[in-house]
């Protein structure tokens, strides 16, 4: 796994979303929040050019616990990186 990618990466929690971004230039990649009246997790990533429409997201599906969630988007982007093949 390409450690340098990895550490470049990390999780924040702002009010009630958790932000998936680069550290080194503050983008945000990803996104997870709850909705609270179903208590479910949706995953989105932003791969677009960032103009903040429909196209920059990608709905990774809906989850049952934060931690799966967050899963899904570092999983996207570890294969995005090529730190992770996808089987």
């Amino acid at each position: 796994m390409n450690q340098a990618v990895n550490k470049t990466l990390d999780w924040t929690n702002r009010g009630q979303a958790y932000y998936y971004y680069n550290k080194e230039t503050g983008k945000i990649i990803g996104k997870v929040s709850n909705l609270p009246i179903q208590d479910i997790y949706i995953a989105l990533v932003y791969t677009g050019q960032y103009t903040f429409t429909i196209d920059d997201e990608r709905h990774l599906g809906q989850y049952v616990n934060l931690e799966h969630a967050k899963g899904a988007v570092t999983h996207f982007w570890d294969i995005q990186n090529r730190t992770l093949l996808e089987n």
